[in-house]
């Protein structure tokens, strides 16, 4: 219990977030960071991408353990 609760932090903090975040605050934060991150809002750039790919695998693990 104590280590999916430190994955669950984990997840949140890559989004920016803390614990006391909500599943919609979480749902939020990441179509924001997406949409900052990717590349088409980048001129291109890829500089971003190991950023972007972070962000959307702690939200898929978020998912995927039925925080949101």
């Amino acid at each position: 219990h104590q280590q999916m609760h430190e994955l669950l932090r984990a997840g949140l903090q890559t989004l920016g977030l803390d614990d006391t975040a909500t599943p919609d605050q979480v749902k939020t934060q990441y179509k924001t960071l997406v949409k900052r991150l990717h590349p088409d809002a980048n001129g291109g750039s890829r500089a971003n991408e190991d950023t972007l790919k972070s962000v959307i695998q702690a939200y898929d693990h978020l998912r995927s353990s039925g925080f949101c």
